[in-house]
């Protein structure tokens, strides 16, 4: 409840960029049919659909056709895209925390569920850095520092800046939210 009226305008806008029966769009750990004919959108592993989700597909399909993305590596973080600041605290304590937690737990088992489950590769970066895409365009670092008896263990999520052009900054957030709960799944 509540997503009726981001559903009806993104179907909406989609019907003015696409002329196509039926797009295959791969995200994160399935790959989802879309019809913008029918509006409907159906999930290759015969899953449930979630909203979110998609709300998310939806807003790809539309992103990566107003602004085809050429990723140049030009990594941002979360605080530097519009109103990324304000969003900040709530992305913190639902996305970079419960990632920290999940590091601190079973850094093997997270690790393992990046590169295994979506994909990633490892990064040369901070102790351990994974590399994923979770759509098609817009390649995704998350970056992990260990922590100490003086440190906390840390963690971030750069991406490139042509993802910021595809999606609206609470759609990013979104993404990341649901990155991560599929990478804790399973994790220590």
């Amino acid at each position: 409840m509540g997503y009726e009226i981001a559903l009806e305008r993104a179907w909406n806008e989609l019907e003015k960029t696409t002329s196509a029966f039926e797009v295959a769009v791969p995200f994160l750990t399935d790959v989802y049919l879309v019809n913008p004919k029918k509006r409907t959108i159906s999930s290759a592993l015969r899953e449930p659909l979630r909203d979110d989700i998609r709300i998310l597909v939806l807003h790809y399909l539309i992103g990566i056709r107003k602004h085809r993305p050429i990723e140049k590596e030009e990594w941002i973080s979360f605080r530097e895209i519009e109103g990324g600041i304000s969003f900040l605290p709530a992305f913190e304590e639902t996305v970079i925390k419960p990632l920290v937690r999940g590091f601190d737990r079973d850094p093997e088992g997270l690790i393992r569920n990046l590169l295994q489950r979506f994909g990633g590769r490892i990064a040369e970066c901070g102790d351990v850095g994974v590399e994923i895409s979770p759509f098609p365009e817009g390649l995704i670092r998350i970056v992990f520092w260990k922590g100490d008896e003086e440190i906390p263990s840390h963690a971030a999520i750069l991406f490139d800046r042509s993802l910021a052009r595809i999606f609206s900054t609470e759609d990013i957030a979104v993404l990341f939210q649901l990155l991560v709960q599929k990478a804790l799944e399973g994790v220590g």
